[in-house]
Formats: structure tokens, C-alpha cells, sequence
């Protein structure tokens, strides 16, 4: 737990497939040590009891170590993506913004298919195309969440197959 860890590479996205297990967002590390300058992150937490600014700290420290697309998923995962956009964007956000942070918010799906999603569906924006080949799962509070996006990320063909198959 607190260490990132390689589970397995996706042929498809071409991207190395990571997992963090951490007890709080506190716990986020500031070097994330991931092969690619960018990466699809997938933030799995339930911050009911999360405040703002523990929130905006998993944020800042997302965004400043290259999240290029951030998918959130759990109990609040609304105000944690409104919060990761908030800290993107700043106080005054510019009127020309070329390179898009993408941020979505998985409140009504499983996490099987939040964990599809950031397998088949997040691209970044076209800039981060070139540096984005990695994949970080991160499990906030709850082993067994990391338990199940390390099995996933173990064998991501075979993961996608399955799940597409039972739905």
C-alpha cells in the first residue's frame, strides 16, 4: 500500500497500466515515478468525508505530476471532478486554452465499468497524444477497489472482453 505499482501494459492504448493503493488522499505521493511524462489517471474514492482542500491536494498533485485525463468514480465523484477541474482551470481561466485537461465523473456505473472506460474510452487531448502512455489507477480508502482495478489492469484484453460480454 502507498507505492505505485505495475500491473500490466494495454496493446490497444499502447499505455503501461499502474495502481496506488492509499488510505487517504493525503497519502497521494509527490513522485509518482510513471515512465510517461503524461497519464490517464482513474480515481477511485468515496470523499463524502473528504474536505475541499484534501480534495484540491490529490489534485494539484495529480495535474502537477501530468494527469492529462482524469476519470472519477465513487460516492462524490462529481465534486471531486468539479474540484480537479477547478484547480486546472484557476481563478481566471484564459480564453484560449490549447491544451484541455479532460476530466469525467462516473456516478451511476460499477466500477468495472468506470475501470472500462480509462481502458477503452479516455483520450487525452491531441497535445499530451505523444507523452500520455500510462495509466494510474488510484484507490483511495478501500483495498478491495484497488484489489479489483489490479485484477483488471492484470489482464486488460481479457477484462474488456468479459465485461462487454455480460452487458
Amino acid at each position: 500500500m502507498g507505492a505505485v505499482e505495475k500491473r500490466g501494459h494495454d496493446d490497444v492504448s499502447m499505455r503501461d497500466l499502474f495502481v496506488l493503493d492509499i488510505p487517504t488522499g493525503d497519502d497521494l505521493p509527490t513522485d509518482l515515478s510513471l515512465p510517461s511524462r503524461h497519464f490517464v489517471c482513474l480515481i477511485a474514492w468515496d470523499a463524502r468525508n473528504a474536505t475541499n482542500d484534501e480534495i484540491a491536494g490529490v489534485a494539484l498533485g495529480l495535474l502537477e505530476q501530468g494527469a492529462a485525463y482524469v476519470c472519477a468514480w465513487g460516492p462524490d465523484c462529481e465534486r471531486v471532478h468539479d474540484i480537479i477541474d477547478e484547480e486546472r482551470a484557476g481563478p481566471n481561466p484564459p480564453a484560449d486554452v490549447s491544451d484541455v485537461v479532460m476530466t469525467t465523473w462516473h456516478e451511476d456505473e460499477s466500477l468495472a465499468e468506470a475501470i472500462r472506460f480509462a481502458l477503452v474510452c479516455a483520450w487525452p487531448d491531441e497535445c499530451y497524444a505523444e507523452s500520455c502512455k500510462s495509466l494510474l489507477g488510484v484507490a483511495i480508502g478501500s483495498s478491495s477497489w484497488a484489489a479489483e482495478i489490479r485484477a483488471a489492469f492484470s489482464s486488460p484484453e481479457q477484462f474488456v472482453q468479459r465485461l462487454d460480454a455480460e452487458t
